[in-house]
């Protein structure tokens, strides 16, 4: 009986290690990938402004796609984007996505209801892009970009449950 009970434990030893040997897990000491981009190839938000596909976002990608879309809100081409051209931006975006329904009116705007400049759409993208670049080398990376969104994840957590977000470093 004990023969059968050592022979019982030495083959589930045996097929658990050849189970965990077939797994996806990344080998010892490494980091696994980040994880993969919402709707297939390039991603969405920051990583769609790479221009040459490489992984990395650098500050001149990120203008230049701002300046891109900008141009696209901007349907009067006068140099502004009032709150109605963001709002049919934002709709004809949501419908491309196959999104649901637009806002109830009144709702928040971005731009904070008010008319914005070519400049002041620029300065707020570059202020983005220094936010996602945590170790300031002026580009992004996939992995800076998995956690400013586990960042986000974690602000909209801590919103839903009503607690009071932490201060931010250096304050009390």
């Amino acid at each position: 009986m004990r023969n059968v009970l050592i022979a019982i434990a030495l083959a589930s030893t045996a097929i658990g290690g050849a189970a965990y040997g077939q797994s996806d897990a990344p080998p010892s000491g490494q980091m696994p990938p980040p994880p993969p981009q919402r709707g297939g190839g390039q991603g969405g938000g920051m990583m769609a402004a790479d221009a040459n596909h490489d992984g990395i976002v650098t500050r001149e990608e990120a203008l230049a796609a701002a300046d891109r879309r900008f141009d696209e809100m901007d349907a009067n081409h006068d140099g502004t984007i009032t709150p109605d051209e963001m709002t049919a931006y934002r709709d004809a975006a949501m419908a491309r996505r196959g999104g649901g329904a637009t806002p109830p009116p009144g709702g928040p705007r971005r731009g904070g209801g008010r008319t914005v400049t070519r400049d002041e759409y620029r300065a707020r993208q570059i202020e983005r892009f220094d936010r996602m670049d945590t170790n300031h080398d002026g580009k992004i990376d996939r992995t800076e970009m998995a956690n400013m969104r586990e960042m986000r994840q974690g602000d909209r957590r801590e919103q839903n449950s009503g607690g009071t977000p932490p201060p931010p470093s250096g304050q009390q």
